[in-house]
């Protein structure tokens, strides 16, 4: 009984069982298909002009540099200065025990008043017996001994002076000054210490080197050298010795950048034939800063970039946009019929975030497809796009 009221209410329901499945498959495949498209932010290549550069290694070094040395011999009674610190010309360094020169000098200054007494006796002896042989009353060999006298005790005040000049200059070498502004180094002989000068060495007391301007040193090779060279000579670039050529530093802290710009102020005269380069040295200012002190320190490792060439003008794009497979580097830009197509590229100069490309080729094909100004890049989404592939666009 009960089977025969349900069989009627089965036969009804069977058609809705088999519709159901049917009517979520194709929503699924909707949504399926929807998000088979990657959506990707696309952006327009940049025109700029650029310089060619070559990048070279070098070393921070003081444009002066001066050891403070005994120039001579007695017992420091002070030494000034803070090791580490900025200082002026004529700062003083050191102070040597005086009092044994103060005598030196009285010593000689009693001498020269001496030998001018002396001088000044024999001149009156010599023209008073000058007066007396044009008289007659003097004889030859009395004239030539007073000529002697008087020419002996002349040379002999000279001689007095060369030593008072002598004992004044070694007074003023007791107080050591620093003959150049910039920043002394460690005190290497304290207070009370003998300091000596001598054939073998005098006791070196400090260096003294300058921060402001600072050169770097560098090493160029031949080739690069031969294309600055060449540069020079076709006009784009200026001739070192117009002291001009424009040159950019960075250090390690900068992560690639080059924010300070200086001058090449030297080119060496030969290139070294056991490295196969020349040495030149560029300029730069390197004021002091607060809080943080200068930027360059001696020593200090740099890099350097020199422009090889003028400026061209390039296309450049941000370095997201860029991949690489095998070595190989590419980008995708999207065409009319928002489709995902594949360059190959060869990447130039990296200018902040963007990157140079030179050239741009279809993957299998031989001639180039060169990069355009409205070509639309993909710069964010990279991952999920593949070659011949729909994409949906976002600028």
């Amino acid at each position: 009984m009960h089977f025969r009221l349900c069989r009627p209410l089965l036969i009804c329901c069977l058609p809705l069982l088999f519709l159901t499945p049917a009517g979520c498959s194709s929503q699924e495949s909707v949504v399926a298909t929807k998000a088979a498209v990657p959506e990707v932010t696309v952006a327009f290549p940049q025109a700029q002009d650029v310089q060619d550069y070559q990048y070279f290694t070098g070393r921070a070094e003081p444009r002066e540099r001066a050891e403070l040395r005994a120039r001579v011999s007695g017992h420091l009674t002070s030494v000034p200065f803070q090791p580490g610190s900025e200082i002026a010309i004529g700062d003083v360094i050191a102070e040597i025990d005086k009092r044994p020169f103060e005598a030196e000098l009285q010593r000689v200054q009693a001498q020269q008043a001496e030998a001018e007494a002396r001088a000044a006796r024999t001149q009156g002896t010599f023209e008073r017996i000058s007066a007396a042989r044009e008289k007659g009353a003097s004889s030859e060999e009395e004239f030539r001994k007073a000529l002697g006298d008087r020419d002996e005790a002349a040379a002999a005040v000279q001689l007095v002076k060369a030593s008072l000049t002598l004992a004044q200059l070694n007074l003023e070498y007791c107080t050591l000054k620093s003959p150049i502004a910039g920043r002394v180094g460690d005190r290497l002989v304290d207070a009370g210490n003998l300091v000596a000068r001598g054939p073998a060495g005098s006791t070196l007391l400090t260096t003294v080197v300058s921060v402001d301007p600072v050169q770097i040193a560098f090493e160029m090779d031949e080739n690069s050298l031969q294309r600055l060279q060449l540069a020079m000579r076709k006009g784009e670039l200026p001739s070192p010795q117009e002291l001009n050529v424009p040159v950019q530093a960075g250090l390690a802290i900068d992560n690639g950048s080059y924010p300070l710009d200086g001058t090449v102020r030297f080119l060496n005269n030969e290139v070294n034939p056991a490295t196969g380069t020349i040495r030149l040295k560029a300029e730069f200012r390197n004021p002091k800063q607060d809080p943080g002190g200068r930027v360059l320190s001696v020593g200090m490792f740099v890099r350097v970039r020199v422009p090889i060439g003028p400026l061209r003008q390039a296309l450049l794009v941000p370095e997201s946009a860029l991949a690489s497979e095998q070595g190989q580097r590419y980008l995708f830009v999207v065409d009319d019929s928002k489709i995902a197509v594949r360059l190959n590229v060869e990447a130039g100069l990296q200018v902040g975030s963007q990157r140079e490309i030179r050239r741009a080729w279809i993957p299998g094909r031989a001639e180039n497809r060169d990069l355009q100004a409205t070509d639309r890049v993909i710069v964010r989404g990279l991952q999920r796009v593949r070659a011949g592939a729909e994409v949906a666009t976002v600028e």
